[in-house]
Formats: C-alpha cells, sequence, structure tokens
C-alpha cells in the first residue's frame, strides 16, 4: 500500500480566509452612499450617528424590523452597534470622491456618488436594502437620533 500523503504530489497552502460580503469596502462604500441617497435630505447631510444606525440596521433583517419599530414608535429605544468598517467606508468614499463632508461634520454625496446610486439602483443589486431604504424613507429625523443618544447618556450616568 503506498502513502501518498509523504509524497511531494500533494502541496498544502494557506490561503486567507474570505472576508463576508458586509465588511468588504467596496460594499460599504455603496451602503453608505444609499443611506445618504435614500434617508437624508437636501443640504443638512448625514450624520455620522444616522449612517451608523441605519448601517446596523442593514445587517439582519431583526435589525431592520428593530430600527422599523423604532421610527414607528412600537418602541421606546433600540441597540446600535457601531461598526469600524462604517468609518472606514466613509474615509474612502471622500478618497474616491463619493462623498464630502460639510463644515457641521454631517455627510453628503458628491455629483459622482450621485451617479454610483443612480447605477446602482439600474442593477439588480442590493435589493434588500433599496427596499428597506425606500420604506424607511426620512422616518428616521434628527430628533428620533437625539431621543437615542440622550437615552444612551442618562443610561451611562446612572451606571
Amino acid at each position: 500500500m503506498d502513502n501518498y500523503l509523504l509524497t511531494n504530489e500533494i502541496i498544502f497552502d494557506s490561503k486567507p480566509d474570505a472576508v463576508p460580503y458586509n465588511y468588504r469596502i467596496s460594499y460599504k462604500i455603496a451602503q453608505i452612499c444609499l443611506i445618504i441617497a435614500k434617508t437624508c435630505s437636501g443640504r443638512a447631510g448625514c450624520s455620522l450617528v444616522k449612517l451608523h444606525i441605519i448601517s446596523n440596521a442593514l445587517n439582519t433583517k431583526e435589525c431592520m424590523q428593530a430600527l422599523e419599530e423604532y421610527v414607528n414608535e412600537k418602541m421606546s429605544f433600540m441597540l446600535v452597534r457601531f461598526d469600524p468598517a462604517v468609518n472606514r467606508a466613509i474615509k474612502y468614499a471622500i478618497a474616491d470622491k463619493l462623498v464630502s463632508q460639510l463644515k457641521n461634520g454631517t455627510f453628503k454625496l458628491t455629483d459622482t456618488g450621485k451617479e454610483l446610486v443612480k447605477k446602482i439602483d439600474k442593477e439588480d443589486i442590493l435589493q434588500e436594502e433599496k427596499i428597506f431604504l425606500k420604506e424607511l424613507g426620512l422616518k428616521l429625523t434628527n430628533d428620533k437620533i437625539e431621543q437615542l443618544m440622550s437615552l444612551w447618556r442618562y443610561k451611562n450616568a446612572e451606571s
């Protein structure tokens, strides 16, 4: 009986683990551009906290439902995970001239970013995200975000 494991015919090369799609920078950049385009109005731009809240909601159906219930006042609070991938994607989006930061600290799509969103809308990609963002629209207001943030502040003050 031949012992094939001892031959030179079998070579083991370690391969890097695949990065899950929701941590790929290209996905996060597209997601951020969609969030700004679909849920932020006019000149005010989109705050970093709002980007994190909505990006977090897009992670799972349960998170989407929690955000829907929060904006429709069926829940008085919700948990939010602040993801470093969002911050990194914003930096790349700014470097790629898809997003610009306004003087008030909020983020706005550039003309190039708007073109990217148009291309995404035409394609059969990010369907769940597009549907959710369309339904969410402008319901997550700055007042609701401030209300949520005040809960964090008061809860931390109690600890």
